[in-house]
């Protein structure tokens, strides 16, 4: 799995303007191929994620034995699948710590956030909090059981 370090550096070099053919936003519409599949039996009204301008489907699980966050999603827009492959490739398989250490405010560095509409911005933004919030959340009761 790439580090979190080498994703960020990856992602920024995808989304700087003049880096593809045409530009961040076709870039970011493009990654929406790369999301994985979400199994069609996840997509239910609790799996629906609500804050997002577009309808999100997210399912989060703790893999105890590995100690890793899992992360499932989907949509129906386009870019808002974009988005969400950035989400997944962030936290999918991420240990708890990882996780826990990798705040939303990363995707800064990227120059993703400066690409989005504000509705659209605050609304991703609450999901990777969402994801951030699980795997801290996980983290912590690991260090409690310790």
């Amino acid at each position: 799995m790439t580090s979190i370090e080498d994703y960020m550096a990856s992602l920024a070099d995808r989304l700087r303007p003049g880096s593809g053919s045409g530009g961040p936003v076709i870039a970011l519409m493009e990654m929406a191929g790369d999301l994985p599949v979400m199994d069609p039996a996840l997509k239910t009204d609790e799996t629906l994620f609500h804050g997002c301008q577009s309808r999100v489907w997210l399912d989060l699980r703790a893999d105890q034995n590995a100690g890793t966050v899992r992360v499932a999603a989907d949509s129906d827009a386009r870019i808002m699948r974009g988005l969400l492959s950035i989400a997944v490739s962030l936290y999918d398989g991420r240990s708890f710590g990882e996780v826990a250490a990798t705040p939303p405010d990363r995707l800064r560095e990227a120059g993703l956030i400066e690409l989005l509409a504000p509705s659209r911005a605050n609304g991703f933004h609450r999901l990777l909090k969402h994801i951030h919030g699980y795997g801290a959340a996980l983290a912590a009761e690991r260090a409690d059981l310790s």
